[in-house]
């Protein structure tokens, strides 16, 4: 059994990714784990959540019992860890498929912020082929937030698109902006990072971007109408993932319901689960979208890609993460991995 840390998992991800690796290696990889789950949907049961007796961390955990991916994901946060800026905690639990040995632990922080990424990646390539060389975008892309998805899926998009030379980091207070700005300047002399507060922000600022990322439980609209460019000579791509409650939201309800509702049209959402997706996000339920309007990443090869994009040019994106995409990446690197500890069973 091997058990990796974090910093063994961010090591191993760094040493592994580029355009290549990421288009013919990890998104394949995920993609088959959505595979299995989509001709499995029971392999998912329904996620425990218990709020701790002693304090006010709420405990998740969130099994997976697919013909390939077997394990657990355990999770903890609440308002003292935010305060103690240590987030989220937990663990990912990969188990033998058939005996149920213990295969490994891997710490969860980074493997869940790099999936959701990836997976919000398997979307935005579908629309924006980065093998295109005759793909027309905008100089800039803009984040909102700051956390570890924040740094995922700015670190993707730059290996991804070779034309892109402005990221936008938007967030509610800009000292936590310089902080993430800093740390991507380490890793990306290349390009121009440019950090502003909610208040700051001009639209005509994340008008100049083709893909825009939201990564911020947010519950009022922090991407507004108005920031999104129109121009049809241009792809635009709107990834979200911050919100996970029914009262949440990022992008304007105001472009969901002229763009998807009024009046109904044939253009859909991507999403990674439908039925997870209506559940739990909240652009979709207060928005009143449904089913139809909404189209898997396991069925993305089978669209017509004219249907997953408005008339203005933008393709929109919602992924709020599944229990078999976290045991399917920990999977991965535990066994491409030549870090980490290794323990007899037991």
């Amino acid at each position: 059994m091997k058990i990796l840390s974090d910093d063994e998992v961010t090591e191993f991800l760094n040493s592994n990714l580029s355009k290549d690796s990421i288009l013919d290696t990890f998104q394949p990889t995920l993609l088959d784990a959505l595979q299995n789950y989509q001709k499995n949907p029971e392999s998912i049961p329904p996620r425990v959540v218990q709020q701790s007796l002693k304090s006010d961390t709420t405990h998740l955990f969130m099994p997976c019992v697919s013909p390939e991916e077997v394990g657990i994901k355990l999770i903890s946060g609440g308002p003292s860890n935010t305060q103690r800026g240590l987030g989220f905690q937990g663990a990912i639990l990969v188990l033998d498929e058939d005996s149920g040995a213990l295969k490994g632990v891997v710490n969860a922080k980074t493997i869940t912020a790099f999936r959701t990424a990836l997976a919000t990646s398997l979307a935005m390539t579908a629309v924006l082929d980065p093998r295109d060389t005759a793909l027309a975008l905008l100089p800039s892309i803009a984040v909102f937030g700051v956390g570890a998805q924040a740094y995922w899926h700015i670190k993707l998009a730059l290996a991804l698109y070779n034309n892109v030379k402005n990221v936008k980091i938007i967030n509610r207070t800009i000292e936590n902006a310089n902080e993430l700005k800093q740390r991507m300047c380490q890793e990306f002399s290349n390009i121009n990072f440019e950090t502003y507060s909610y208040d700051q922000v001009r639209s005509e600022d994340i008008q100049q971007c083709s893909i825009i990322f939201g990564c911020t439980p947010s519950t009022t609209p922090v991407i507004k109408e108005n920031y999104i460019n129109t121009d049809k000579k241009y792809k635009k791509f709107i990834g979200l993932i911050g919100s996970y409650k029914p009262h949440m939201i990022e992008l304007d309800l105001n472009f969901i319901l002229k763009e998807y509702k009024n009046p109904p049209n044939r253009t859909k959402i991507i999403v990674d689960s439908k039925q997870h997706a209506l559940h739990e996000a909240g652009e979709l339920i207060q928005s009143g979208i449904d089913a139809t309007q909404l189209v898997e990443l396991t069925e993305l090869s089978k669209a017509n890609l004219n249907d997953l994009t408005t008339e203005d040019n933008i393709t929109v994106s919602k992924i709020v993460g599944l229990s078999i995409m976290d045991i399917s990446m920990a999977k991965f690197v535990l066994k491409e991995s030549k870090n980490g500890v290794n323990i007899e069973e037991f």
